[in-house]
């Protein structure tokens, strides 16, 4: 049997590390703030901004910072232990909150803005490097930086709510799942194994199993349950969890129609 890798054996980038601790996830997490921090603070150093001393190394930490993202923020999805998904949750609040900051510096947008009025600059770079240019000029300016002061700050409260908002959306959608008591007959077509250890409930003085809206139980009851009530049923119960969240997406429906007509757009779909 192969011994599990520590974290010390897992080489850097995508490769996914389910053995990371939550003071594993904090420290990548500080790190990628801190790495991102000194890449912004060089670029809005640069005294004559050009697409090699700006773009370049912007984009090119955005791309490292994706994958790194990606390694400490998708163990919320699939970890056992709580206390790592709860700390994945935080990273995921931290680096957010730190990419939301990042599209709010100003002196970061003047040295991109300066590329980007850098015309002959520009007009001589490729069709790829020149659509770079443009679309990290665009979003910097979708970001408010365009916007005068007092605008400019309300929307980075839009979006650090809208941020908040999803984090809590999802970690409802993850923590929180629909169940149904289901009787022997009304589970016909699913094997014995489906059965074996699963819990029971007496329910109108019938004995049922508790099926849940989590995949191992859903799926196979979806795929092999015979009865069509009994599909129906689950399929409702897996589409009304989580009600918690229809205030939360009716708060952020509000708030990407204001951060929208800030920006000069009528709606969050024209945006």
């Amino acid at each position: 049997m192969p011994m599990p890798m520590s974290t010390s054996s897992v080489p850097k980038g995508t490769v996914l590390n389910f053995n990371l601790s939550p003071a594993d996830i904090e420290r990548r997490a500080e790190t990628l703030v801190a790495q991102g921090k000194k890449v912004q603070d060089s670029v809005a150093a640069q005294t004559n901004p050009t697409f090699a001393n700006v773009i370049v190394p912007l984009a090119t930490r955005q791309n490292e910072q994706d994958a790194d993202y990606s390694v400490v923020t998708f163990l919320q999805n699939v970890s056992t232990d709580k206390d790592i998904r709860d700390a994945s949750m935080a990273a995921e609040e931290k680096l957010d909150a730190f990419e939301i900051e990042s599209m709010m510096r100003e002196d970061v947008y003047k040295a991109v803005r300066a590329v980007f009025d850098n015309k002959t600059e520009v007009a001589s770079l490729g069709p790829e490097d020149r659509r770079l240019v443009e679309k990290m000029e665009l979003v910097f300016r979708r970001h408010g930086l365009a916007l005068d002061k007092e605008k400019r700050e309300h929307l980075g409260t839009i979006r650090m709510r809208l941020s908040e908002l999803a984090i809590k959306f999802s970690r409802n959608i993850n923590e929180g799942d629909g169940r149904a008591v289901l009787t022997r007959d009304e589970l016909e077509g699913l094997p014995s194994d489906f059965f074996e250890g699963r819990a029971t409930e007496v329910v109108d003085g019938q004995e049922g199993f508790v099926v849940t809206t989590k995949y191992p139980d859903i799926i196979p009851v979806m795929k092999m349950a015979k009865r069509e009530k009994t599909r129906e049923r689950m399929f409702v119960v897996e589409g009304q969890r989580c009600p918690e969240n229809i205030p939360i997406l009716q708060e952020a429906v509000a708030l990407r129609l204001e951060a929208a007509q800030l920006l000069g757009y009528k709606t969050h779909a024209e945006f």
